[in-house]
């Protein structure tokens, strides 16, 4: 079977469990305070729970991403 995933998706519409962040498409402070909380551009996450807001775990953490700010972490599917 053909993989036929984006190389890159938004975190809103990720439906994997697993990722690793490729950017963060945000303003400065609010990406500034993401980097401080562990979510930085190669840091693999877990999707815990989806909706809004999204729980993600990541840096031995759960973190809560807002949905107008998940529109801006873009996530590759990670693969085991």
């Amino acid at each position: 079977m053909i993989d036929t995933l984006p190389a890159e998706i938004t975190l809103d519409h990720f439906t994997g469990r697993d990722g690793e962040i490729v950017r963060l498409d945000l303003p400065e402070a609010c990406a500034t305070r993401l980097k401080s909380l562990g979510l930085f551009e190669g840091q693999r996450v877990e999707l815990a729970r989806g909706g809004n807001p999204m729980i993600l775990k990541a840096a031995g953490g759960r973190i809560a991403v807002a949905g107008e700010i998940a529109k801006g972490i873009f996530l590759r599917a990670a693969h085991s």
